[in-house]
This record gives structure tokens, C-alpha cells and sequence, in this order.
């Protein structure tokens, strides 16, 4: 009997672990997106509305499904003391997520942004009213401050509505484009996580039509060497340029006492450190005596025995 337990237990184990190795590549390398919405234009939707509240909803979810880790715009302000308030220009609203990026906090940081505005319209005709809706926006890298691509969407066919006040007041109409926003918007879903994929094409530098978990994107950081003799900075710039994933390197000043670098890598933060000790060392410089501080997309390395 506990032969036939261990025995289901081990299946059982196997299960999980098969799962779990097929899973987890997905689930660790999703490309991060934050989904917010800009009111600015006096003709757009609210932010406050009920009707930007369904779209962003469906918005998320069709990008959830599509494979991305989506940062909800409300538990960010709520984390970090943000407002999202309504009417403000898109650029205020860009740069609020840009700042979020700069906080110690993992949680908040996302990669890309879509920033979306809704637009209603009814056209009164003699025998009816019609009801219209679009919506359009554009994706951003938060890191490079590119905008990557837009997008549109509007059904080819508008909604009748009673033309009759009595028959369809305004809390019915804003019920009824409320609806007709979310059918809306899981249309456009779909087209945004295509547009999203070749977005994260764009920066990675691939071609594949894979899903958004198996792109590694690439960062663009400023590296500034201080202190660091000729022949060891030229032999830090070569050890570094030839290692793995490390798409360019390029010298961008050279002064008495220091020179910058603009650094482009899909690696992470912590790699980066470990290539940069690797190449001090290549470049016959004491790593027990550099200085290395990383913050954002700034990295300064100061040889401290100069």
C-alpha cells in the first residue's frame, strides 16, 4: 500500500515538474506592458468614466492572453503615490511611467507602453441616431522614449439608437456605448498584440513570429570609465564587445579622465556587472579596487587605484 502512495506521489511530482519546465520559460521572459489611457482631447472619453474603465479592462486581458505581463495603471499609483488624473497631456502621462521605471521597485517597472484614447460620436438623422466609436493610440519604448507604432480601430458599421429622448436618454446612451466600447476594444486587442509583437521585433532586432515571452529586448545604457589608463580602457572595449549578447559598444567622448560609452545589451543588469568585472580583468585592472554603480540606464565604472 505505501508502495502504491509513493508510487502516485512520484507521478504526481513528475506531473508538476513537466509542467513547470514547459511553463516556466513563458512566465519568467513575458515582456512587460503597462496599459493606460490619455483624455487630454476635450472630444475623448474620460478617464474617470465608465466606459475607459471596460476598455482598459479588455485591453489587458486581450494582452494577457497574448502572452504579456500587463502593469495595472491603478496598482502602480496606488504603490507609488501616483495620480492618473483626468485631462492631462500625453506626454505628462508618458513621463509618470518613465519615473515609475526609475524607482527601486521591480514590481512597477514595465518595458513598453500603450497609450490609448476613446472617441464617441452620435449623428442625429431624421428618422434615427447613430453612434460611432473609435479608438487610437501608440506604443512607446519607456527606455529609449521611442514611439514604436500606432494604432487604430473603428467598426466599419454604427449602432442605431432610438432617436427619442424618452426612449433612450443620456445614461441609456452611455450604457449602450459603454457595451459597444468593450466589443470595441476586444476587437482591437487582438490587433494590438500583433502590432505589440513586431514592436518587440523592432527592438530585439528579430524577425520571429514567435510569442512576446521569447523575445529578449535590448537596452541601450551610457557606461562612462573613469580613471582608466589608455591601453586599459581600449582592451576593456574589446573584451566587452566580444562577448555574448552584447549587440554594440560605441565610444561616444574621450576626455583627460574619463570616456563614454553607449552600451547596447539584452542581458540583464546583473550579467552586465559580472561582463564588466570580467573585461577590468582583461583589461589587467584590479577589480578589488573599481567602483561600479548602476542606476536605470546609467553605469559608471571608476578604477580607484589610477
Amino acid at each position: 500500500m505505501l508502495v502504491n502512495v509513493n508510487y502516485k506521489l512520484f507521478k504526481y511530482l513528475l506531473l508538476f515538474l513537466s509542467i513547470f519546465i514547459i511553463i516556466s520559460p513563458s512566465v519568467f521572459g513575458q515582456t512587460r506592458v503597462v496599459v493606460t489611457g490619455e483624455d487630454s482631447d476635450r472630444n475623448s472619453v474620460e478617464r474617470n468614466s465608465e466606459i475607459f474603465k471596460r476598455v482598459i479592462s479588455q485591453l489587458q486581458e486581450s494582452l494577457g492572453r497574448g502572452g504579456y505581463y500587463v502593469i495595472d495603471e491603478d496598482m502602480l499609483a496606488v504603490k507609488l503615490g501616483f495620480q492618473f488624473n483626468s485631462r492631462r497631456p500625453k506626454a505628462e502621462l508618458v513621463e509618470t511611467l518613465m519615473v515609475a521605471n526609475e524607482t527601486n521597485d521591480a514590481t512597477v517597472q514595465s518595458r513598453l507602453a500603450v497609450v490609448f484614447a476613446i472617441f464617441p460620436q452620435v449623428k442625429e438623422l431624421s428618422f434615427t441616431k447613430k453612434l460611432e466609436v473609435r479608438v487610437r493610440g501608440d506604443i512607446y519604448d519607456l527606455k529609449t522614449f521611442r514611439p514604436l507604432a500606432n494604432f487604430e480601430y473603428k467598426p466599419k458599421k454604427a449602432y442605431v439608437i432610438p432617436k427619442s429622448y424618452s426612449q433612450c436618454d443620456s445614461f441609456c446612451i452611455q450604457e449602450i456605448l459603454g457595451e459597444k466600447s468593450r466589443e470595441v476594444a476586444r476587437e482591437l486587442g487582438d490587433v494590438l498584440v500583433k502590432k505589440l509583437q513586431i514592436s518587440v521585433n523592432k527592438i530585439s532586432g528579430s524577425t520571429s513570429s514567435s510569442g512576446a515571452s521569447s523575445q529578449s529586448l535590448a537596452s541601450t545604457y551610457n557606461l562612462n570609465l573613469i580613471r582608466f589608463k589608455t591601453a586599459q580602457a581600449i582592451k576593456f572595449k574589446r573584451s566587452l564587445s566580444g562577448m555574448s549578447n552584447i549587440k554594440s559598444f560605441k565610444t561616444l567622448s574621450v576626455e583627460t579622465s574619463q570616456r563614454a560609452y553607449a552600451l547596447e545589451t539584452s542581458i540583464d543588469l546583473g550579467l552586465l556587472e559580472e561582463y564588466i568585472y570580467e573585461a577590468a580583468m582583461n583589461a589587467d585592472v584590479d577589480i578589488g579596487n573599481i567602483r561600479i554603480v548602476m542606476s536605470g540606464t546609467d553605469i559608471e565604472v571608476e578604477n580607484l587605484n589610477w
